[in-house]
């Protein structure tokens, strides 16, 4: 999002005094490629989660600078201490101790599981994760699905760099299923139309947090987590962070 853009977000002024005080700054890793969450676009980062974060901390009077970065080497410069956050994150018990959590989810969603059009029909209520057991599933690289399934060794995960890469390995028969989101898919299937109508939702996982997570060894991180944590309850009080959800959620149900 253009710096410019920002200042005409409703419900963003500084809270009073803070105009004045000296502007703190902080840099955050933003993940360059889960559309519309984040992802680098027209050269700068872009989407939901760019969005929340930046009015989030922009609320308390914090100028956050996003620095679109591949999940996986932004997962890893924030554990290192390297970097001050990233997102999006799922919080599971794999990497819970990894890293800083801020006390709720910036919102929550709901991994779908996708098989091809022509595929049986699945029982009432839809496969879940322990139905994979046994079955190809195509994930992406470094993502977290969840602790359900990312804690069960009897999936066999067939991984890509990409969401586009897992879709396409079902159409060549390399996989059975793969997870995504709806809204993800929904714009992916807009971005290239040759995957459109050739998958259905067979079933979903349980619903996850999407947080930011904070290093727990960078200097700045633990100021920077109780000002994201109280940026956060500022804009889901004042209805900015509605807005945004809305703004895309609309987006991605456009024709």
């Amino acid at each position: 999002m253009r710096r410019r853009d920002l200042l005409l977000l409703p419900g963003l002024a500084l809270p009073a005094g803070a105009a004045m005080a000296q502007a703190r700054t902080v840099v955050i890793g933003a993940e360059d490629d889960w559309y519309p969450y984040s992802a680098e676009l027209h050269g700068r980062p872009e989407g939901i989660t760019v969005e929340l974060v930046t009015a989030a901390f922009r609320a308390v009077g914090v100028q956050a600078r996003m620095e679109s970065v591949p999940y996986v080497r932004c997962m890893a410069q924030t554990k290192a201490g390297t970097m001050v956050a990233c997102f999006n994150t799922t919080r599971t018990v794999q990497i819970e101790n990894d890293y800083a959590w801020p006390a709720r989810p910036m919102f929550e969603e709901r991994f779908l599981i996708w098989a091809l059009a022509d595929a049986p029909s699945p029982r009432t209520g839809g496969l879940q994760v322990r139905d994979l057991e046994g079955q190809q599933v195509a994930v992406t690289r470094g993502y977290e699905y969840g602790s359900e399934f990312d804690g069960n060794p009897r999936i066999v995960r067939v991984v890509t760099g990409h969401d586009e890469k897992n879709f396409r390995l079902l159409l060549k028969g390399r996989a059975t299923y793969t997870l995504a989101p709806d809204i993800n898919t929904r714009l992916l299937f807009k971005r290239q139309p040759d995957l459109a109508g050739k998958f259905k939702v067979v079933g979903q996982l349980n619903a996850y947090g999407l947080y930011t997570a904070f290093s727990r060894r960078h200097p700045q991180a633990a100021e920077m987590l109780a000002a994201f944590d109280e940026g956060m309850k500022i804009i889901q009080a004042n209805g900015v962070a509605r807005a945004i959800h809305e703004r895309w959620r609309q987006r991605a149900a456009a024709p």
